[in-house]
Parts: C-alpha cells; sequence; structure tokens
C-alpha cells in the first residue's frame, strides 16, 4: 500500500518518552572572523530570558534544562549549547551523535557549499555520519533540524532528503542570504514547540524574529521580486 505523505509534524513522537533533547551548534565560524562567539552568548542570555536553566558548563559547551507540559504530560528538556570554535571535546564526534540520537538538531554557519555543514572541508565527513546515524538501531524516531546557514534550503534540501529521506524528519531552512549574528529565531523555535503550537504558527513567529533579510550583493534581481521570508518548513 502507498504511504500517504505527512501534512503536519510529529511532535508526539519527539516529546513521547517524556524528554526533549536537542543540540545547538554555533560555528565553527572561519578563522579571523569571531562572529560565533558573540551569537554564542546571545544564545546563551536568551536561553536563560526563556525560562531554560543554565545546569553545566566546560570549555565550550553550556547544558540548560527545564521542564514543560505538552498534551497535560510533563516533559524534561535538555538542550546543549555549543562553541563549536572552543568546544573540548570532539567536536565531531559530538555532531556524529547528535545526528543520531538528538530530537532537535541546529547548525548556525555559514552555508560553505556543504563545508561548513560537514565541519571540515572534505564533505564525506557530513554524509558519512548522516548514513551512519539514519542506519543506526536506536536511532531517535522523528527529528528536526534547523539549519541555520545562508539560503540552506537551495544548498542542502534535496542532498539532505537524499540520505535522510521522508520518514521522521522535518527540515527548517532559509531561503536567502541571512545575517549571521542573528540568533533570536532557533530561540522563537524552542518556546513555540514547548507552548505545542503548529508549525504554521512557530515559522510565523520565526519570520517576525528575524525581520525582512538584507539585500545582499550576490542576490539574484529575481529573487528581490519575491517574498522575501527567510524561514521555510519542509515537512516530510
Amino acid at each position: 500500500m502507498k504511504k500517504t505523505a505527512r501534512t503536519a509534524p510529529r511532535y508526539d513522537m519527539m516529546f513521547g518518552d517524556g524528554k526533549f533533547n536537542a543540540t545547538l551548534l554555533i560555528g565553527p565560524d572561519p578563522f579571523g572572523a569571531f562572529y560565533d562567539y558573540s551569537v554564542f552568548q546571545g544564545a546563551r542570555l536568551k536561553l536563560k530570558k526563556t525560562g531554560f536553566e543554565l545546569t553545566g558548563h566546560k570549555v565550550g559547551l553550556d547544558i540548560f534544562e527545564t521542564v514543560f507540559n505538552y498534551n497535560g504530560n510533563s516533559i524534561r528538556a535538555r538542550i546543549r549549547l555549543v562553541h563549536g570554535r572552543s568546544y573540548s571535546g570532539g567536536l565531531q564526534e559530538l555532531w556524529r551523535e547528535s545526528l543520531a540520537y538528538e530530537d532537535l538538531v541546529y547548525l548556525k554557519s555559514h552555508a560553505g557549499y556543504g563545508k561548513h555543514l560537514s565541519l571540515s572541508d572534505d564533505v564525506s565527513c557530513f554524509t558519512d555520519a548522516m548514513k551512519e546515524g539514519f542506519s543506526h538501531p536506536d536511532r531517535t524516531p522523528y527529528q528536526l533540524y534547523y539549519l541555520d546557514c545562508c539560503k540552506s534550503e537551495m544548498y542542502y534540501r534535496d542532498v539532505f532528503r537524499e540520505y535522510v529521506g521522508y520518514e521522521g524528519v522535518d527540515l527548517i531552512l532559509h531561503q536567502w542570504f541571512c545575517n549571521y549574528i542573528i540568533i533570536g529565531p532557533v530561540v522563537v523555535l524552542l518556546r513555540e514547540l514547548m507552548a505545542g503550537s503548529d508549525f504554521e504558527t512557530i515559522v510565523a513567529g520565526m519570520n517576525d524574529e528575524y525581520g525582512v533579510p538584507h539585500v545582499d550583493v550576490e542576490d539574484d534581481p529575481e529573487d528581490l521580486k519575491q517574498d522575501r521570508k527567510m524561514v521555510t518548513y519542509c515537512v516530510g
């Protein structure tokens, strides 16, 4: 029997075991640029203001936790906020583990035509991790990815689907060149997820938080005639 395509996220699966685990990876920014540290600090402050408590810390890693209610059930949330440049552990090992086990995976970096998404000049570091993570017997059954990179919809949507398929994964992507220092939309995402909002509400809130995308020198003139909303949500 042919499967019917999903038209809505499966947050019931993401919160089904009473836990919600997310990894937010900031950077690593290219050497010689240091925006990533101020973005990391901004994310830390916004998480605290949203009600998350800082419960653990080591170099390049903060752990935040809170408890929220979803459909009458108490859910314990754990957020790992990682500063890629200064993280004292093995960054690629953490990334591989996140791809297999986290409910929400967030990457704030430059698109780099795939290089930054792989955390290396060797793109296979990312694609191999995807293959391993999605064939892992204990893999999380439903995941949400937010790839906060310039034009991540164009660079990664189809390629990403080739590796992960359409079952059990939703993508939040950027349509245009973005401002690297803007961190608010991911905190809006967390807030609205915990509030039980539908994905239309989530996207609207994230776009309101982001504001109007700037005009980049590399923008095609035809692009400027389109709806200049930054965030797009790909279900199934």
